[in-house]
């Protein structure tokens, strides 16, 4: 979608679509739908929301209509969202065979209210109780072994199934006490995933001044302005959190010390960046590099492990080496004034 137009907030549609309230969705959404025409690409996306509902509530016509529609799009993205649906809504129903329904026998009930299913019921209940099942136990919980192996599993193949999933970040040290993190998400599907989505979603309504676009077809670009070290530790800690919570990996949050010296003419920065993925599954279709500072050296991340970088910079001061060339200027003018008049040519006057 265009990244230059503004989102809307259709978090209220989207509820009531996840709980299954395709009316309220529908009602929600129709006002909109005139305001926001299908060039629109808030229109567009009010648009493919209706079309699940409709979806929900059976309505395949006007689905398909405005499928058709949606695939003449000229988002690429929204584009391939529509013929993927559409593809499911013109897809042929197969006829259901007759022993996967139980049919029930049709009750003639007289003017008493008495039958005869209800008589031979009865006759059946006469004879003796079945016996009760074996005692089994109290039913136990999954071991907590058990419990790490089912996830690690399912995470293993939610990205295998999402395609290879490349991570590069960037953190640099623009100023004294000032860092900027920047990082590219890109998988191979030319589409977002689903928890792509989400994190942009998310990402949008906690952090306002974070800049979020998308080079590419299924890739995006996140870049934070330029913040105090204190400031970017929180920010990235909340980021990490809702990440987490989005793909389903135990990530824990970074720890980042920013150490600094003034020496007048320059600050030396000693830092260091500390990452424990010692909970994380390594995943082989899942890449993420990391590179500090513009440095040329990257450095590859991988799950089980826990990360400990250094970095040493310097940053100069144009105020503070200002400062000390004109003093330096200053002592050099007094030196030669006095070697002057040592030599007898005495105070420097002005023409007469």
């Amino acid at each position: 979608m265009d990244d230059q137009a503004e989102p809307l907030d259709l978090t209220t549609a989207e509820l009531a679509l996840d709980r299954g309230d395709y009316g309220q969705c529908l009602e929600l959404l129709g006002p909109l739908a005139d305001v926001y025409p299908l060039q629109d690409p808030n229109g567009a996306r009010i648009r493919l929301l209706m079309v699940t509902a409709w979806m929900g509530q059976g309505n395949e016509t006007d689905a398909i209509t405005m499928c058709r529609l949606l695939t003449r799009s000229k988002d690429p993205e929204l584009r391939q969202q529509a013929k993927q649906l559409l593809t499911v809504l013109e897809s042929p129903s197969l006829v259901r065979p007759k022993r996967w329904s139980m049919q029930l026998p049709d009750l003639e009930m007289t003017a008493t209210g008495s039958g005869t299913p209800a008589a031979q019921a009865k006759r059946r209940r006469r004879g003796p109780p079945p016996p009760p099942p074996p005692p089994t136990g109290p039913t136990r919980a999954p071991s907590l072994g058990f419990a790490a192996l089912v996830t690690a599993v399912l995470l293993g193949l939610t990205v295998l199934l999402s395609g290879c999933v490349r991570i590069d970040a960037e953190l640099n040290l623009p100023g004294p006490d000032r860092l900027q993190l920047s990082w590219q998400i890109q998988n191979q599907q030319g589409l977002l995933l689903p928890w792509q989505q989400q994190i942009e979603r998310q990402f949008r309504q906690q952090f306002p001044d974070l800049s979020i676009t998308h080079p590419t077809p299924g890739s995006q670009r996140m870049s934070s302005p330029t913040l105090p070290a204190k400031q970017l530790d929180q920010q990235l800690t909340q980021m990490i959190a809702i990440t987490a919570a989005a793909t389903g990996l135990p990530l824990s949050p970074p720890s980042i010390v920013l150490r600094e010296r003034n020496w007048l003419i320059g600050v030396d920065q000693q830092f260091m960046l500390e990452m424990d993925l010692s909970d994380v599954p390594a995943i082989d279709a899942l890449h993420i590099q990391l590179k500090l500072n513009n440095d040329h050296n990257i450095h590859s991340l991988h799950g089980g492990e826990k990360v400990v970088l250094h970095l040493h910079n310097w940053q100069w001061n144009p105020l503070g080496f200002g400062t000390l060339a004109a003093g330096s200027l200053l002592i050099i003018s007094l030196v030669l004034q006095t070697r002057r008049r040592l030599l007898g040519y005495g105070f420097p006057e002005l023409p007469s």
